[in-house]
């Protein structure tokens, strides 16, 4: 399996696997307009450095922080850390409280994970803490724009970004049983900022055979039968294939002609 299994874009080819094929032969466009996005990373950076360290994100307030990402920018951006994103960066650290190794268990920062059964699906995780002695861990994670997003959504759905960096902790921590998983959004259009729920092992495990079902659909497409595994919906808006797509194009030709 080649395709690149992203845990942020999950909602996407778990609902659209042949999303991963056509994607596959749209080259990646690199942009450096999308501030927002650029300063969100750059919040990470901060968060990142402040649980390592232990200590406030008040330290790093005027520092010049670079980001950059050689598949979607042509050159590094340069954020100034200000008093919005120290503000977001410390609440998230209350959220999920001050670190401490003896009574909280270890705590992890961006770490880094592959899955060991299917090495295509692999990501980042923001904050991650466990207690090995009582097998449950805490993964949270920072959303630093206004839109919310959600851990469950109106049906009960778990969001599938973090359900994926579920099963990659399951994987990487053999201890690991139950899960306390968040969104913590300081910037969040809501009142509720820090939005949560618990999983276990077999929650993970039923998404982790959704995810191999759509990478085996993505893997045996054929150009035969890629307008049977595309399917039009929200999940388009990031697709980098849409303008190729065979449902969405005869979806358009639907709605302008009937």
């Amino acid at each position: 399996m080649k395709y690149k299994l992203r845990p942020s874009g999950s909602s996407r080819w778990l609902a659209c696997p042949g999303s991963l094929v056509l994607e596959d032969t749209v080259p990646q466009e690199k942009r450096n307009d999308m501030v927002a996005a650029y300063t969100g990373t750059a919040a990470h950076q901060i968060l990142e450095w402040c649980v390592k360290g232990q200590h406030r994100a008040d330290k790093y307030l005027g520092t010049e922080v670079e980001v950059f990402d050689e598949d979607q920018q042509e050159f590094p951006f340069s954020a100034k850390v200000d008093e919005k994103m120290v503000a977001a960066v410390n609440f998230f650290l209350d959220e999920v409280g001050e670190p401490d190794s003896v009574t909280r268990g270890t705590v992890y920062s961006e770490i880094e994970m592959e899955h060991s059964e299917l090495p295509t699906l692999r990501g980042t995780a923001d904050y991650f803490r466990f207690d090995e002695e009582e097998g449950h861990g805490v993964l949270a994670d920072l959303k630093n724009g206004t839109s919310i997003v959600q851990v469950k959504n109106r049906a009960g759905e778990i969001n599938t970004q973090l359900l994926s960096y579920a099963c990659l902790l399951f994987d990487k921590f053999e201890k690991l049983e139950t899960l306390t998983i968040a969104i913590i959004q300081p910037n969040g259009k809501t009142k509720l900022k820090t939005r949560s729920t618990g999983i276990n092992r077999e929650v993970a495990e039923i998404h982790l055979d959704r995810v191999k079902s759509a990478a085996k659909i993505a893997d045996e497409a054929t150009e035969e039968t890629l307008e049977a595994i595309t399917s039009e919906g929200s999940h388009c808006f990031w697709c980098r294939a849409k303008g190729i797509c065979p449902t969405k194009g005869k979806a358009s030709v639907l709605r302008d002609f009937g």
